[in-house]
């Protein structure tokens, strides 16, 4: 949202350059306004415009109130001050709806007149007049036509018009209420902070408004469920996600911990885990753990006994070995099919150790370290009845007992003699 300042009077450019000559506070020309407009970005749809300002060059006023129009854009008026003269005609440029004004603003509606102390004909006096009239009917035009509503017949225009022109003609400032009644603004702004006055809003207001929000997030998520095939958030399940030996995911509702018969579970059908135990789900429950198979003598063959032939068994590890080249040919098909990277055996399960153990945050909060470093050894001062020596105050002392020399910069025991 964009915002429009206009605190100033309206000036054309050669008022403000006499205002800047003199030093006076300059005013808003059309070029301020038209420069705003087109520095607008075009994906930003709203201008709000703040008035206090006493008005000014009828000329400009009307091609401000143009420009804003001009826009396309969604305009917002605020009354802030007051709004007199031809910064009600700026006003207007924002729909009835959209026009609000504080409680203790002011607004001033008028005719056209002119200052000036030169001497006139009775032909120019009478030009001089139709031309004001001319810009009186007009700016009157403007306020009925953006005062009333669309609804409203010929007769309650004709009306309006008649108030206002009284309201014009009386030329004193009127109170936002007065202004509401005929339409200038369309709401007015209470104070926001609690005053000793009573003005605040209502809780039962703000009541409403929180649940407003509630009732539009609520609304968002049931949109968001029905995308996902939800009709509330009580059918949504949450669980752990384990691999599969062939890659797959198997989805179970339990936060942690090992697999359960009992567990939902999806999908349906026989899946074999990395550790080799495979987990039956029927109709969205597991109804069968089965362990790794190793066979009933331990060989993986799947025979009695430990006196296999040893051509049967050659010939049928080659069998498991061609039967085990087929699947991983398969396995990489769907893969490659799938546009997923193979993770190997011990990956997937170490990954489904984690989510079994409640997710990497549990896991990682059960790390601890139990590491203490050692004590670090000081050497005993030498010379004290009963001390130790060690270290370098041991070589210290056999250095002055001359049981040490020193050689080349080491320290050699001194032989005996």
């Amino acid at each position: 949202m964009a915002i429009l300042k206009l605190y100033s009077d309206i000036q054309t450019e050669e008022q403000k350059s006499v205002a800047r000559w003199w030093g006076e506070v300059e005013g808003t020309s059309f070029n301020d306004v038209a420069a705003f407009c087109e520095a607008l970005p075009d994906d930003d749809p709203v201008i709000e415009l703040h008035l206090h300002s006493n008005g000014g060059s009828v000329s400009e006023g009307w091609s401000i109130y143009d420009r804003l129009r001009a826009t396309g854009k969604e305009i917002h008026a605020i009354v802030e001050g007051k709004a007199a003269s031809m910064a009600t005609v700026i006003l207007m440029a924002a729909p009835k709806e959209n026009r609000r004004s504080y409680e203790n603003a002011e607004i001033l509606i008028h005719n056209p007149y002119i200052l000036t102390g030169g001497t006139f004909t009775a032909d120019e006096l009478a030009r001089l007049e139709r031309e004001m009239r001319k810009d009186q009917d007009k700016i009157l035009d403007l306020y009925v036509d953006r005062c009333s509503d669309e609804d409203d017949d010929d007769e309650k225009r004709n009306a309006l018009r008649e108030e206002l022109q009284k309201v014009m003609d009386e030329d004193v400032y009127i109170t936002p209420a007065r202004a509401m009644e005929l339409g200038l603004i369309g709401e007015i702004i209470p104070p926001v902070s609690a005053k000793a006055d009573g003005h605040s809003f209502k809780p039962n207001k703000v009541k409403e408004m929180k649940d407003e929000k509630t009732e539009v997030k609520q609304s968002l998520l049931n949109k968001m469920l029905a995308k996902l095939g939800f009709k509330s958030i009580d059918e949504v399940k949450f669980g752990m996600d384990l691999n599969t030996a062939d890659g797959q995911t198997l989805t179970v509702e339990r936060e942690e911990g090992s697999p359960e018969v009992g567990d939902k579970a999806t999908p349906d059908g026989e899946h074999v885990m990395p550790d080799g135990s495979t987990i039956v789900v029927v109709e969205g429950v597991i109804t069968e753990i089965k362990p790794a198979d190793t066979g009933a003598d331990g060989d993986g063959d799947g025979k009695k006994g430990d006196d296999d032939d040893p051509d049967d068994e050659v010939a049928a590890l080659q069998a498991r070995i061609e039967k085990l080249e087929a699947e991983n040919e398969d396995l990489k098909k769907q893969l490659k099919e799938a546009g997923k990277n193979a993770k190997s055996v011990e990956d997937m399960k170490v990954l489904n150790a984690v989510a079994m153990a409640g997710g990497a945050d549990k896991v990682l909060a059960k790390i601890q370290s139990n590491y203490k470093p050692a004590t670090r050894k000081v050497d005993k001062v030498p010379g004290e009845r009963g001390d130790e020596l060690t270290g370098m105050a041991k070589e210290l002392a056999d250095l002055k007992a001359g049981k040490l020399r020193n050689k080349g910069g080491r320290y050699i025991p001194v032989k005996s003699e």
